[in-house]
């Protein structure tokens, strides 16, 4: 501990030195990158600008060629130019000696900007004698493409600085004339201001023999960069042969070091500080840390207990295996593993006769009020299921009970089904549940598919939702499978998920292992795509398979009125399950009502018997009695369309029948009249 001190100087020395250099080069290279960017930038606008210069030179030489006979025009031309070009300010067509007429030696049509406006004239006397100036000399010397550019020069019509960018026109592979654009370089000298990389800096724009033309040194003291005390980056800016120079003081670096030396310095001695800080609370804190231990060991043993305590709730629950009942029509295996101690997914069922109940659920958030909320929704399922009868009515009580007095906002997605076993009618409800799966077997052919879900909300937000009921048929050897987020979710060390794609192929290669409620195998399949990543939700299983043989639907009640809401019932089910949908099956109730209504009034019957298959795509429903012999379908049809008036009495019920179905026919068998109505789904 004593020599503590002398550590944290010695290294707070080191530091610094490593800092001071690592700091100083690294400064260094940004300024001149940053430098270097702004140069680049600089000449790109730089040429981007004198385009325009040159753009509106080779406008000047087509119009000179297509108009060179007509001096008015051209001289017109060259104000519309300067219009155009708000840089340019002045622009000319000067002639070669004699162009037009040999006493007429200077012939040049010119316009110039004076003031705000521009002015116009034909130009050249022997005091303007223009053929000795270097911007027409030179346009001699260069190609008609590439034309001449001056360096910078003083001139008599302007205040400033100008530049001529000058063209040779030829006609009939003679020299005819050059055209001439003046241009000030005031954009230039912003331009030199605005690519300071730093506010220190300082930018010289330099003609071809070295002379200084334009600095951004505001107060104009500064004319040349010192090498020994600056950093310095040049370029030259074409094609007029100017040289840009950019410096930046090497004061400024320092400066920047400095602050970060500083920085550094403060936030050493700061981590010297806390690091001593830091050992004397260790120290002190090996008790506090044994105590912690200690108590940590007695919270463990509570989550042990709690986790026994929760997989208790579930039916015959062990923690790594868990097995449903088995039937002679049925089999049901379901399977949980938590990712902690306590979880929050659920799973439960229960068998009243020849239906079969079952829940399966995923609570949101984890550990204990996970937990809770878990053991909650499975003791609200096994109250509910025993007093109603469909998977919306259990839904919609156990909502109204979590919804209320729920200020935590917890919720659960759920999916809760009811199977009647014989027939294999499957009437479900969805919480904003997965997708269950459907895996068949039938008739030596293999098929995996998935139901259609209304997701609807899930239960524990809001009371009085109301859940809308979905049904399908589930067949002999088929497998309906569900599952939670865990399995779906789970990802590897690569951070892939399993995803639904991957787990319906596991369902369809290892379906045996589904069935038999293998959950080991079907458990060593999902490490093999998790690895050593480790799980991050807790993780459900739950199959139902019906092995026994698909059969029709049957009731018989007492030929009485207040009977029809039971066989309506049992068609509405059956129907809904075996996939017609809501219009169609609110008809095929309504030509069921009229046939029950008939059999009711006239065939003095004890007994009303209905069977309802579901054959090819099609729903038949053969209503039985024992009545006296009667044939409604030989009945005289009446049209339904008429007024009542014109109607004869009877017979409209078995006209609205046959409207509804798409087929219709009777017969008398064993004392037993027999109606059958064929609907397609």
């Amino acid at each position: 501990m004593r020599y503590l001190p002398i550590v944290g100087a010695a290294f707070l020395i080191l530091a610094m030195t490593i800092q001071f250099f690592v700091s100083y080069r690294s400064e260094k290279k940004r300024v001149i990158e940053r430098i270097d960017s702004e140069i680049e930038l600089a000449q790109k606008d730089f040429i981007f600008e004198l385009y325009d210069i040159q753009d509106a030179g080779e406008e000047m030489q087509s119009y000179v060629l297509h108009h060179i006979d007509e001096p008015l025009k051209l001289l017109h031309q060259t104000r519309v130019t300067l219009r155009r070009y708000p840089d340019i300010l002045a622009c000319y067509v000067s002639f070669r000696p004699g162009f037009y007429d040999e006493e007429d030696y200077w012939f040049c049509p010119c316009s110039w900007r004076k003031g705000d406006s521009i002015a116009m004239a034909m130009y050249g006397d022997k005091e303007h004698d223009y053929f000795k100036a270097k911007w027409y000399k030179g346009a001699l010397t260069k190609d008609l493409s590439a034309g001449y550019w001056s360096s910078s020069y003083l001139d008599e019509d302007f205040s400033d600085p100008i530049f001529t960018h000058s063209v040779r026109v030829d006609k009939d592979g003679e020299m005819a004339c050059v055209v001439g654009f003046d241009f000030s370089m005031i954009w230039v000298d912003k331009m030199l201001e605005d690519i300071k990389p730093f506010d220190e800096a300082c930018c010289v724009l330099y003609n071809s023999n070295g002379t200084v033309m334009l600095t951004s040194d505001n107060m104009g003291k500064r004319t040349e960069l010192n090498e020994k005390s600056m950093i310095i980056r040049s370029s030259m800016l074409s094609p007029m042969d100017l040289r840009l120079k950019v410096g930046v003081p090497k004061s400024y670096i320092w400066k920047s070091v400095r602050n970060k030396m500083i920085i550094t310095f403060v936030v050493l001695m700061f981590g010297i500080i806390v690091a001593g800080l830091l050992i004397l609370r260790i120290w002190k804190n090996q008790a506090e840390y044994a105590r912690v231990q200690t108590e940590n060991k007695v919270i463990e043993r509570e989550m042990h207990i709690a986790s026994t305590i929760q997989m208790g709730i579930l039916r015959k629950g062990q923690r790594s295996n868990v097995k449903g009942d088995k039937w002679t029509d049925v089999m049901l295996q379901a399977a949980l593993v938590p990712m902690k101690e306590v979880g929050g997914d659920l799973y439960d069922y229960f068998r009243k006769e020849n239906d079969l109940f079952f829940i399966i659920g995923d609570v949101s958030g984890k550990s204990v009020p996970a937990a809770m909320f878990m053991s909650a929704t499975v003791n609200l399922f096994r109250s509910a299921v025993r007093r109603l009868q469909s998977p919306k009515a259990i839904m919609e009580d156990m909502n109204a009970v979590l919804s209320d007095n729920n200020p935590s906002m917890m919720f659960v997605t759920a999916f809760i089904g009811r199977l009647h076993i014989p027939t294999g009618e499957l009437l479900y409800c969805n919480a904003g549940h997965l997708v269950p799966i459907v895996y068949s077997m039938r008739q030596g052919s293999e098929a995996t598919k998935i139901l259609s879900l209304d997701p609807n909300i899930p239960m524990g937000y809001e009371g009085r939702f109301k859940f809308k009921e979905q049904g399908t048929m589930l067949r002999q050897d088929e497998m309906l499978v569900l599952y939670t987020d865990g399995i779906t979710e789970a990802r590897n060390e690569q951070h892939e998920m399993l995803g639904s794609k991957r787990w319906i192929d596991i369902i369809s290669k290892h379906h045996n292992a589904f069935r038999e409620g293998d959950f080991e195998a079907i458990s060593n399949i999902g490490l093999q795509f998790v690895g050593k990543a480790e799980q991050t939700d807790d993780m459900t299983i739950m199959t139902i398979t019906k092995t026994s043989a698909d059969e029709p639907v049957s009731l018989r009640v007492e030929n009485k009125m207040d009977q029809w809401p039971a066989l309506r019932n049992i068609l509405h089910n059956y129907a809904l399950c075996a996939g017609m949908d809501a219009r169609a099956l609110k008809k095929l109730e309504v030509a069921l009502e009229e046939a029950v209504v008939n059999v009711i009034h006239y065939s003095q019957a004890g007994w009303i018997e209905l069977k309802i298959k579901n054959e090819e795509l099609k729903i038949i429903l053969i209503l039985s009695d024992n009545g006296t012999a009667f044939d409604p379908t030989a009945q005289a049809e009446k049209d339904i369309e008429k007024a009542a008036e014109e109607r004869q009495i009877g017979g409209l019920g078995i006209a609205l029948v046959k409207q509804i179905a798409d087929e219709v026919s009777y017969r008398r068998i064993e004392d037993k009249n027999e109606l059958t109505i064929i609907k397609n789904i």
